[in-house]
């Protein structure tokens, strides 16, 4: 399809920004790289009324990240992350540089157009693999390339679900962005809780 090969062709196009693009740029770019896709391929973004599951997604990632805070591995994994304005990172780059383009792009244009043609069921698992190769990063290490795959897949497939049930973009939305608004502020709870202020590495949203 004509409108596939073009969603396709802006994503690779921004994942190569991502990686080499100055970062002030990215919460800019995000969502005019969105409405840029919407334009190019005729897929208006459908937000649905889907605020039960937004809500409930939202609490159960929350409740998730306490339970975290309560076990020690866990809780030094969130340690080891370091975000210098966590609240900035949660509230403004996460949602504009990262889950407005991604959730328009995945689960708003691919998965729609890939619905129209073969249903919810082959929407969902190919945008669910497509999300997960997109977080393929330049650390050699195979093994933590895998896991980061098999993971953002999975995460995938509970936001196409999200998509499919709710019937807009508001919940996966709402829940990518626990996922990872909430993921930086609990980190930056157990580092300061611990009076632990020195940089460590910091995870991309």
């Amino acid at each position: 399809m004509v409108a596939v090969s073009i969603a396709l062709s802006v994503m690779v196009v921004v994942r190569i920004w991502n990686r080499t693009g100055p970062g002030w740029a990215q919460p800019i770019t995000g969502p005019l790289a969105a409405a840029l896709l919407v334009l190019l391929t005729g897929v208006p973004p459908a937000l649905g009324t889907g605020y039960g599951y937004a809500l409930t997604g939202v609490l159960v990632i929350a409740a998730c990240y306490g339970l975290a805070l309560l076990i020690p591995p866990t809780r030094r994994a969130l340690a080891a992350q370091y975000f210098p304005t966590p609240w900035r990172t949660a509230i403004l780059e996460i949602p504009l540089a990262t889950v407005v383009f991604e959730e328009i792009a995945f689960r708003g244009v691919l998965w729609t157009l890939i619905d129209r043609q073969h249903g919810p069921v082959w929407a969902t698992g190919v945008t669910a693999v497509l999300f997960g190769l997109w977080h393929i990063s330049p650390d050699p290490a195979l093994r933590s390339q895998l896991g980061t795959v098999a993971f953002t897949t999975i995460a995938g497939v509970a936001f196409g679900l999200l998509r499919d049930v709710s019937g807009g973009l508001l919940a996966p939305v709402a829940v990518h962005w626990a996922a990872n608004g909430l993921g930086v502020l609990a980190s930056t709870a157990v580092r300061a809780r611990s009076g632990d202020d020195r940089r460590g590495p910091v995870a991309n949203g």
